[in-house]
């Protein structure tokens, strides 16, 4: 009897990823990555994959290699008993790379950069109302945080009670459960929100055309994942010259106004009070889902 390395090398990097998502679940990271929505999917991923590093236990010991047979004489899979090449090396690398970054690298949270590169400008509207689909609230009290909302489910009735209970407030609060809501209502009826006003959070974002006092407020809208982040956010407009560098976190109160930015109609918000604030430990706000029939 011997010890196959590579079944062993196998066994060892399936239970590596059963662990790593596991950790993401315990320590809250994983938020930071999908949408909570998949996140009864992620850890069924993670059971698999330490179902199958089990399994892969029984094959690291064999009597001998010469007991490893094939039904198929001319065959080019590998059962882990031949010699370990360049080509294999590769492969092995090329799996353990999301491991190594995974543990060794800090999470990194999207900013300012990022918006950048995903050409990000006040187009922002379109892709606004392309990826928000809905948000919870409790019907019985609108200024209470749902204490289920990465449960990401709400049903149709108390959707729709939330969306017509926006139109009479005169003052819009973007709570991280209403954020990406708010963020759709507003920007697809801005002349009935104009002369509101509205309190929200963001990190800072600008764009070179922006005028000294105009900034983006926004956050990032996680879909499905981290890869489809998206910036949504306003354009804010302050009595002064704003030199707060790009990824600063601030709470702002303004008026809501209509204006144009490149040649298309968006909400304007007139600031009148702002302070920095720390990032918040969830950065990220998430479209939530509407639950039909009472079901999962």
């Amino acid at each position: 009897m011997k010890i196959n390395v590579q079944q062993l090398v196998r066994a060892i990097i399936l239970f590596l990823f059963a662990f790593f998502i596991y950790r993401l679940h315990h320590s809250g990271e994983i938020l930071q990555l999908i949408n909570p929505k998949y996140e009864t999917l992620s850890m069924i991923g993670a059971t698999i994959f330490f179902v199958l590093s089990f399994v892969q236990l029984f094959r690291i010991f064999s009597v001998s290699s010469n007991h490893i047979h094939c039904e198929h004489t001319d065959h080019r899979h590998d059962h882990g008993d031949k010699p370990i090449n360049i080509k294999k090396v590769i492969s092995y690398l090329i799996i353990l790379f999301p491991l190594a970054t995974g543990f060794l690298l800090p999470f990194a949270t999207l900013d300012a950069s990022i918006a950048k590169n995903k050409g990000a400008t006040l187009s922002l509207r379109n892709q606004g109302e392309r990826e928000v689909e809905s948000a919870p609230l409790p019907t019985n009290d609108p200024n209470q945080i749902d204490p289920n909302v990465y449960k990401n489910k709400v049903s149709k009735e108390e959707y729709e009670w939330i969306q017509q209970d926006l139109f009479h407030q005169p003052h819009l609060k973007m709570e991280d459960t209403l954020y990406a809501l708010i963020y759709q209502e507003v920007t697809q009826n801005i002349n009935m929100f104009n002369g509101r006003k509205i309190t929200l959070n963001g990190f800072v974002y600008r764009e070179q055309d922006f005028a000294s006092n105009q900034l983006v407020i926004g956050r990032f809208l996680i879909t499905h994942c981290i890869a489809d982040a998206g910036l949504i956010g306003f354009l804010a407009e302050f009595d002064q010259e704003m030199t707060v560098s790009e990824d600063t976190w601030m709470e702002v109160t303004g008026t809501i106004r209509l204006t144009e930015y490149q040649g298309t109609s968006i909400p304007l918000l007139e600031i009148e009070e702002y302070q920095t604030i720390d990032q918040p430990e969830q950065p990220y706000v998430y479209p939530l889902n509407i639950q039909v029939l009472g079901g999962g």
